[in-house]
């Protein structure tokens, strides 16, 4: 099957979402009010904790929340949409189709992101113009973690969504996950502030990659052996949960059990 295929399906999607203006635009206030609050309180709290300036906080937290919400860590609906789709028997017809089912699924549902996406490049482009990178490497690497994040957080979303093949409330699974993806990603509260016992762990783990590590190699200056680990052990995560990913839908697609399959 063509790759135009998949491309039409996320158009549709986009063009689905836009008929609903009000919703547009309510997507738009909220993002704004969401944003404008962490502002507000890490202006309330202080520079002095993070030992960045101002202009150099609000540059992390735009950047941070902008990645976040560019590969779609932010709620994780993906695995949100799998598990609807899986629980109202529209993959059926999905498995049916001479495509990769969970890639159709997913650009049926990235078309519908149209006003995050944009949103998310906008707060990472004023992040940037408010605290320019000062490492050209940092910058290509920044690009290297965005990707393996966007692949941590499709298979993440595609594990947990399977697991609507073997339980009805696969969405409590689901949001547990996403709050500890929202505690541990550094997009509200700088992995910094963590006990220092607990500091490298966190900074390793999959969850980093969504916000924490392409904000902080934004304003790197010098690209160390640590930074290097880091996005060694991002591009890591990504390939093993990709992999666990494909084995979970597998064995999940075979328990399925709908009619017409």
């Amino acid at each position: 099957m063509r790759f135009a295929t998949y491309t039409k399906t996320a158009v549709l999607g986009f063009l689905q979402v836009a008929n609903y203006r009000t919703e547009v635009w309510f997507q738009v206030f909220a993002k704004i009010l969401v944003f404008a609050g962490i502002v507000l309180f890490w202006s309330v709290v202080g520079t002095g904790n993070t030992g960045q300036t101002y202009y150099q906080l609000i540059a992390y937290f735009l950047v941070a929340n902008g990645a976040r919400e560019l590969i779609d860590a932010l709620y994780g609906k993906f695995g949100s949409t799998i598990i609807d789709d899986i629980k109202d028997g529209k993959i059926s017809s999905y498995l049916l189709q001479p495509t990769h089912t969970v890639i159709f699924m997913y650009f049926k549902h990235f078309g519908t992101r149209g006003v995050t996406i944009v949103f998310s490049i906008l707060y990472i482009i004023v992040g940037i113009v408010l605290a320019p990178p000062t490492s050209l490497v940092a910058g290509l690497l920044f690009l290297v973690v965005v990707g393996s994040g966007a692949i941590i957080c499709f298979s993440q979303s595609t594990i947990v969504g399977c697991g609507a093949f073997w339980m009805t409330e696969a969405k409590g699974i689901k949001n547990v996950v996403n709050h500890i993806s929202k505690v541990f990603s550094g997009a509200m509260i700088p992995l910094t502030f963590f006990p220092i016992a607990y500091q490298t762990s966190v900074m390793l783990s999959p969850f980093a990659s969504y916000a924490y590590l392409p904000a902080t190699l934004m304003q790197t200056k010098t690209v160390d052996s640590f930074v290097f680990l880091q996005v060694g052990v991002s591009i890591g995560w990504a390939v093993i949960l990709l992999f666990l990913s494909r084995l979970v839908w597998r064995k999940g697609v075979k328990r399925y059990e709908a009619i017409g399959i």
